[in-house]
C-alpha cells in the first residue's frame, strides 16, 4: 500500500509493480504527480520549483527497471547555465556538467577562480554520502565509521565551511549560502556536507524535460497503467491501522481512510501529512520562501531560465516558458524592487498581475523537507532505519536535504533503495 501519488509514490509503485508486488496507490486529490505538476493561474501554468534535475541516471534507472527506457517516454536534455547576479554588478553565468567550462566562466565573470579547486575536493564526500546514505536504506549516523565521518566532516556547519574555504572571493560563499535562506534553512547549523550539491551539479550537469516536470508525471502515470497498479484517486488516508501501540513495537496492518480501513502487508507513506497515531519526529518543517508568479514580456526579457540574485536578502527566479516566471523571495520583501536594486529591473516588462503565495500557502500544498539543527538531525528524519511494515519516502523523508529540499533525484534514490531492500515478490 502506497499513500500519496507524488514522485515518491509514483516511482515506488512503478518499481515494486515491476518486481511483481501487488501495489495499491491512494491519492487524496484527483490528479497524479503531486509537486511535479504546475500551478494554474488565469489559464497559465507556473512551476513552483526549478524544473531541472541532476543525476539523470536516477531517472534512467527508474524507467529501465520498471519497463521501457526513459528515452521512449520523454526527452531529457542538458540545461543552460544559472546566472548569478551580485550586488556590485558582477554577473556570472555558471554552466553545469563541465569542469573546464565552469573555470572559464568564473575567470570571465569574477576575474578569478577559487571555486574549481574547492569543488575538486568533494569526490570523497560524495562517494561516502552516496554509498552510505543514498544508494541503500540507512540507520543514520551510526552507519558511518570514523573515516567516513571525517570524509563528510559531520560536525562542521556550511557557514563555517564557506568562511574558511572560500575566503578569497566573498561572491563564492554567497553561491553556497544564499539558496539555503530561500529553502528555509539556517546556514549556521546546516551541515557542511550539504554543499556537495555543487560537486554533483558540476559533475553530472542539470537536465530538463521539454514541457517540464509534468512530462515526468504523465510518463510515470502511463508506466503505472502498464504495470497494472491499482490507483485510487480522491481517497485520502489520514492514519495507520495498527495492532498494539505503534510507538512501542506494535504492528502496522494498513491505513485508515474516510471510507474505512484498508489492509496492507507494508505501508509506504509518501503523503506530506503525518500519519496518526505515530509519534511525530523531533524536527521543525522547513518554511520555504514566498513564490510570486508573474508573466513577463518574452520579447523584452533576455535572461537564462534560472537566475539567482545575491542581494540582502537573495532573490531567485526561473522560467517555465512563454514568459511565465516564478520568483522566490523572503516574506516582507518586494521582489521586483529587490531585483531592480541589483540592476535587474523587470517591472517595465510585467504583463500580468503578480500572484504571491505565502509560506503558509505553500506549506498547505505539500511538505518542503525539514530544518537542519545539526548533523544529528539525520537520526530523526522519517525513513531512517525503515521498519518491515512501514516505510517513508518523499520530500518529508530521508535523504531530503543533502541535495536540496526534497529533490527528484534524492527521492528517486530513496525508492530505488527501497525496492532493492524489498526485492521481488515471493512466487
Amino acid at each position: 500500500m502506497i499513500v500519496g501519488a507524488g514522485f515518491a509514490g509514483l516511482s515506488a509503485a512503478a518499481r515494486l509493480a515491476k518486481l511483481r508486488h501487488d501495489v495499491v496507490l491512494l491519492e487524496s486529490t484527483d490528479r497524479l504527480g503531486g509537486r511535479l505538476n504546475r500551478m494554474a493561474v488565469d489559464g497559465h501554468e507556473f512551476a513552483l520549483h526549478p524544473e531541472t534535475v541532476t543525476l539523470p541516471g536516477v531517472l534512467r534507472d527508474l524507467f529501465r527497471k520498471s519497463g521501457r527506457p526513459l528515452e521512449r517516454a520523454a526527452d531529457l536534455t542538458i540545461a543552460g547555465p544559472r546566472r548569478h547576479v551580485f550586488r556590485d554588478g558582477e554577473v556570472l553565468d555558471l554552466p553545469f556538467g563541465d569542469r573546464a567550462a565552469q573555470h572559464d566562466a568564473l575567470v570571465e565573470g569574477l576575474g578569478d577562480d577559487e571555486w574549481t579547486e574547492w569543488v575538486d575536493g568533494w569526490p570523497d564526500a560524495w562517494d561516502t554520502l552516496r554509498r552510505t546514505w543514498l544508494d541503500r536504506t540507512t540507520s543514520g549516523l551510526d552507519d558511518l565509521d570514523r573515516a567516513q565521518r571525517k570524509a563528510i566532516d559531520v560536525r562542521r556547519s556550511i557557514e563555517r565551511l564557506a568562511k574558511k574555504d572560500l575566503k578569497r572571493d566573498p561572491a563564492l560563499g554567497k553561491i553556497v549560502l544564499d539558496p539555503l535562506r530561500l529553502e528555509g534553512q539556517d546556514r549556521r547549523v546546516t551541515p557542511a556536507f550539504t554543499a556537495v550539491r555543487h560537486y554533483v551539479e558540476r559533475t553530472f550537469g542539470r537536465w530538463g524535460f521539454d514541457g517540464g516536470l509534468p512530462v515526468l508525471a504523465d510518463a510515470l502515470a502511463t508506466r503505472l497503467a502498464e504495470r497494472k497498479v491499482t490507483v485510487e484517486l480522491t481517497r485520502p488516508a489520514h492514519g495507520l491501522q495498527v495492532s498494539g501501540d505503534v510507538n512501542r513495537g506494535g504492528r502496522v496492518t494498513g491505513v485508515l481512510t474516510e471510507t474505512g480501513p484498508v489492509d496492507a502487508d507494508l505501508v509506504i507513506w509518501c503523503a506530506p501529512t503525518w500519519p496518526e497515531p505515530l509519534r511525530e519526529p523531533a524536527l521543525n518543517p522547513a518554511i520555504p520562501g514566498c513564490r510570486t508568479l508573474v508573466r513577463l514580456d518574452p520579447d523584452g526579457v533576455d535572461l537564462p531560465d534560472e537566475v539567482l540574485v545575491h542581494g540582502n536578502p537573495p532573490v531567485r527566479l526561473w522560467h517555465a516558458g512563454d514568459g511565465r516566471w516564478t520568483v522566490i523571495h523572503l516574506a516582507g520583501e518586494k521582489p521586483f524592487e529587490a531585483l531592480a536594486r541589483a540592476g535587474l529591473d523587470l517591472r517595465p516588462h510585467v504583463i500580468s498581475d503578480p500572484v504571491t503565495l505565502s509560506p503558509s500557502d505553500l506549506v498547505r500544498r505539500g511538505h518542503w523537507g525539514w530544518q537542519w539543527f545539526n548533523s544529528s538531525s539525520i537520526d530523526s528524519f522519517p525513513g531512517i532505519a525503515p521498519r518491515d511494515d512501514l516505510v517513508f519516502a518523499g520530500a518529508h523523508a530521508w535523504p531530503s536535504g543533502i541535495l536540496g529540499g526534497g529533490t527528484v533525484e534524492e527521492i528517486g534514490m530513496t525508492t530505488a533503495a527501497l525496492a532493492d531492500r524489498l526485492g521481488p515478490a515471493p512466487r
